[in-house]
């Protein structure tokens, strides 16, 4: 009797054991997410290249918020995860030459319009059954940004993209050392969209007294993203990190030929672009990151 009695005592602790193991085992990580970015965006290259007299000017940066979180499936080797990012850089700036007389007399900022970009990642993560501190990241990404500017009558731009398409990629997280630890992402995607390319402006030298473009292209978005991190657990569920990411792509449109109604205007900008032989642009993000979150 002691030895069936001892018996149902071992049996009882160890499924209270693998019960306790399960509940303790944390599926959901919630992470709100500060970015202060450095902006170099495909749309302003694009708006150089179209109305002349602006240069590059120093960083432009836009303090913006992101949230993510992040999905265990219980038994399993899988996560889901997503995070959204949205931001608004009112007044993007570039600097414009002033000239009198055929001869520089000033450069200043101006204003080129307000720039708005919003990005969503969502997919699935595959923890390394040897190596669990290791995910395989196999998802997509969704982008769509934008360069707008309106002056009724006179003026109006609009440069923008979006895309959507496969992403993949690794991250890694270390163990905790005395509630340390480091982290890092490393991705790839190839996304698929177009570019939209429209403005208007008055121009009294033309057949119409306007120019008025509205081109929407297919178009290629390849790029990889890096974000390194080292943060701390202030309790065993809530942590904090500070960290770097960066974010490089190319724009590879099909076509960018424009077609304005003003046969003098059309042939110039495509001979240019004839000439230039490549519509390939590049944009870059770079931003300081701070994340806070917690398991769950």
């Amino acid at each position: 009797m002691k030895k069936i009695i001892l018996a149902i005592l071992l049996a009882s602790s160890s499924v209270y054991s693998e019960q306790n193991a399960v509940q303790n085992e944390k599926l959901w990580t919630f992470t709100f997410i500060r970015n202060s970015t450095y902006l170099f965006p495909y749309e302003k290259y694009e708006f150089k290249d179209t109305i002349g007299g602006y240069r590059n000017k120093g960083n432009e940066t836009v303090n913006n918020f992101e949230f993510s979180f992040k999905k265990k499936l219980e038994n399993s080797n899988f996560s889901i995860y997503t995070d959204f990012l949205e931001f608004n850089k009112r007044a993007f700036s570039q600097q414009y030459d002033f000239y009198q007389n055929s001869e520089l007399v000033a450069t200043a900022p101006v204003s080129i319009g307000d720039y708005f970009r919003s990005q969503i990642r969502i997919g699935f993560l595959y923890t390394l059954p040897n190596f669990t501190n290791l995910n395989i990241i196999i998802g997509s990404r969704y982008i769509k940004s934008e360069l707008t500017d309106n002056y009724p009558y006179i003026y109006s731009i609009k440069f923008g993209q979006k895309y959507i398409g496969p992403e993949i990629g690794f991250e890694y997280q270390s163990d905790k050392y005395a509630n340390f630890f480091f982290a890092t992402r490393l991705s790839f995607f190839q996304l698929y969209g177009r570019i939209y390319n429209n403005y208007y402006f008055t121009a009294l030298n033309t057949d119409q007294g306007y120019i008025n473009v509205n081109i929407q292209p297919y178009s290629k978005y390849i790029g990889r993203e890096v974000y390194l991190k080292a943060g701390y657990f202030f309790t065993e569920n809530v942590f904090m990190t500070i960290g770097l990411k960066s974010i490089v792509a190319k724009i590879k449109p099909d076509d960018m030929r424009v077609y304005s109604g003003d046969s003098r205007y059309d042939t110039i900008q495509n001979i240019e672009y004839g000439t230039r032989g490549n519509y390939t642009k590049t944009e870059t993000f770079s931003s300081v990151v701070i994340e806070i979150g917690a398991n769950i």
